[in-house]
């Protein structure tokens, strides 16, 4: 009788362990001393969506600031309001070309490879004279391609009768209001408060105060200057801003600048890339061997154009140097560019450039500190992303790389991430927020995101 019991309490009791098997605790997900519910963000192309050298619907669905927006809406952010682009997805550029799609292409050897290609002839240029400002619709994200941080508070940025007019800042803009003639145009600042402050804002600019001047290979475009009055001089700039947020008791998270010499643009084509055979290399000696320049079968430095470099004004590349991706690559199988006709310096970084675009991303880093430390705003230190994706990482069993095209974190423009790389840097986004205000905003899962699409 004993025994027969023992049958029936032997289950019972494995039962009642069973049904007390404490459950995994669901995660607190929770704004902390943030609010969100008038969130905003601010930033160049990189918040806007601008990828693969163009401005998309479906870049701007993966943009950096959709989809860290996207991942704060469990904390109370609104829904995003952008000004789209239709939805045909050939992109635009400001020369009027479309975004880049991976392709086949014929070089000048007559060697078919996958290359970047343009997705049509020409882009969708009636987007950039198509007003998408809505004034029932406040937009929450106010990235603008090419926007700096001087224009971030200048009238000069919405005026078309002056150089620093931007088109896909106009196309936004709450000015097509304005009288005809009445000279009065408002700034990215004037919109972005337009109908109220944000209680939020993510600040992403700065990039653009110095890639233009680094992408001309230190040529054209100057650098933005450190100081100068509020839409002239950074620091300036970025205070007006601050202390208008800081004012308005805004928190914000600003992210600092990162070197942009590690994208692929400047890293793709090496300085010793010159590959040569025993005819070649015999041949080019004789034409350099007089000013004391050799050449071997094999990999040699590419030869820049260097006034300084004695009378005949060329040399040898030299390692750490960049050749920018912008070199028309049929010319340098072909034509002997880089070889018999030296680089010219449009297409060079060299160690001085390269110095002094790192001291003024360094100067303008420290303002930013500075600003978010004073006015309690938390800093994203994009550079550590960057240095990261420089040296490559497994991210949840597959590595990525700043390897251009096969790297899985940059468009294909060489610059802009790609919606995978952005889903990444929102992350830095989101943990800068969570360690600043105490917040516990889940990460996101960035292969969820694509990387470049093959054909």
């Amino acid at each position: 009788m004993v025994m027969g019991m023992n049958r029936i309490f032997i289950p019972l009791i494995v039962f009642s362990f069973m049904a007390c098997k404490p459950k995994k605790p669901t995660p607190i997900i929770t704004a902390g001393q943030a609010d969100f519910s008038t969130y905003i963000s601010v930033g160049d192309g990189h918040m806007a969506g601008y990828m693969d050298d163009g401005l998309s619907l479906d870049g701007q669905t993966n943009s950096l600031g959709a989809i860290l927006q996207q991942q704060l809406m469990m904390v109370g952010a609104p829904p995003i309001e952008m000004p789209w682009m239709s939805d045909q997805n050939v992109g635009l550029n400001l020369s009027g070309l479309s975004r880049l799609i991976l392709g086949y292409k014929t070089d000048c050897q007559g060697i078919t490879s996958l290359s970047p290609v343009r997705f049509s002839l020409q882009g969708e240029t009636t987007s950039l004279s198509t007003s998408a400002y809505n004034p029932s619709k406040k937009f929450t994200n106010f990235g603008v391609p090419g926007a700096r941080m001087i224009d971030l508070v200048s009238t000069s940025f919405g005026n078309p009768n002056l150089p620093q007019h931007n088109p896909f800042f106009a196309r936004m803009s709450m000015d097509q209001f304005n009288l005809p003639g009445s000279g009065n145009f408002s700034s990215l600042q004037e919109n972005a408060f337009n109908g109220g402050y944000p209680t939020f804002c993510s600040l992403y600019l700065g990039i653009e105060d110095v890639l233009p001047y680094a992408k001309s290979g230190a040529t054209t475009n100057p650098m933005s200057p450190i100081a100068g009055f509020p839409g002239v001089g950074f620091e300036e700039s970025l205070g007006q801003w601050c202390e208008q947020l800081y004012a308005q008791n805004v928190k914000a998270v600003i992210a600092t600048i990162p070197n942009v010499s590690l994208c692929p643009f400047f890293n793709t084509i090496p300085y010793n890339g010159l590959t040569l055979d025993a005819e070649k290399a015999a041949s080019l000696n004789q034409i350099y061997n007089p000013i004391g320049i050799s050449f071997v079968v094999g990999a040699n430095p590419f030869i820049v154009a260097d006034p300084n470099a004695g009378m005949f004004g060329v040399r040898p590349a030299v390692p750490g140097e960049k050749i920018l991706l912008s070199v028309p690559l049929d010319s340098v199988k072909c034509h002997q560019m880089g070889s018999v006709f030296p680089f010219r310096n449009e297409f060079v970084l060299t160690l001085e450039e390269l110095s002094e675009i790192q001291n003024r991303i360094d100067a303008f880093n420290n303002i930013i500190r500075q600003k978010a430390a004073t006015y309690g705003f938390a800093v994203v230190e994009t550079n550590a992303f960057y240095q990261k994706l420089s040296s490559g990482f497994a991210f949840n069993g597959v590595t990525l790389s700043s390897k251009f095209v096969s790297g899985g974190a940059f468009s294909l423009d060489g610059i802009h991430l790609n919606p995978r790389g952005n889903a990444m840097l929102a992350n830095e986004f989101i943990m800068a927020i969570n360690k600043k205000f105490s917040a516990k905003i889940p990460l996101i899962n960035a292969l969820a995101f694509n990387a470049i699409l093959f054909p």
